[in-house]
């Protein structure tokens, strides 16, 4: 992903680049990480508690990149667009590949259930 977007800035909108990117792409794994740890640790203990922190995990993840965008809109002179464009493409991806790995971790878990 880093790759991709870094050859997309550099050779086909080098005018768009905007200085919070690699922040951008530090932030979302990171927060990919933490929640998938904890949401490991409520399926250990049980389904139930799983379902919440399932729920509630995309909730917070979505108000923390809704903040941190806010923020950086806010600073960022130019290229709000690009900006706006490149987080949507980052949290569809990063969502997609959360549920994807926690869905997989799930099913090692209970093996009878699938």
């Amino acid at each position: 992903l880093a790759v991709i977007s870094a050859a997309t800035f550099y050779f086909l909108i080098p005018d768009n680049y905007f200085d919070s990117f690699p922040f951008m792409m530090l932030m979302f794994p990171a927060v990919s990480v933490i929640t998938h740890n904890l949401l490991l640790r409520s399926a250990l203990k049980s389904l139930a508690k799983f379902n919440i922190a399932f729920m509630l995990s995309f909730i917070i993840k979505l108000f923390v990149y809704l903040a941190v965008s806010a923020t950086i809109i806010s600073l960022e002179t130019e290229h709000k667009a690009v900006f706006v464009i490149s987080v949507l493409i980052l949290y569809i991806v990063y969502t997609v590949f959360d549920v994807k790995m926690i869905l997989d971790d799930i099913k090692k878990l209970n093996p009878k259930d699938s």
